[in-house]
């Protein structure tokens, strides 16, 4: 029925990466980042596609492999608007309520006891 469309609902490549420098001490801060590089179709007749993105973050923390570890991480930090994802159906139009929003800049937190 589609032929040769590309398959919807997923992005050909999807990266996320991070870098951390860690000190002997067990401090350790570093980027990160979460790339969509080319957009993606949203239906199986290939007709509405997403946006690609890019959207980078940092993240400190604290583990030396004793008992208590913790970090601290911003994400999105330039509050970028973007497309997390999306459902999918056959054909679609621009009225369709496909697209699902990515978060905005947050800061997560964690810590971390281990016996």
């Amino acid at each position: 029925m589609f032929g040769n469309n590309q398959l919807p609902g997923a992005p050909r490549h999807f990266v996320r990466a991070e870098l951390l420098y860690k000190h002997p001490t067990g401090l350790y801060v570093g980027p990160n980042l979460e790339w969509v590089p080319q957009a993606y179709f949203v239906d199986s007749a290939n007709t509405l596609m997403t946006s690609a993105y890019a959207i980078w973050g940092l993240k400190a923390g604290f583990d030396n492999g004793g008992p208590v570890s913790g970090y601290i991480e911003a994400r999105n930090i330039a509050n970028k608007a973007y497309i997390a994802s999306a459902s999918i159906i056959d054909r679609a139009n621009a009225a369709s309520p496909l697209f699902e929003p990515g978060t905005g800049r947050a800061i997560y937190a964690g810590l971390r006891y281990r016996w």
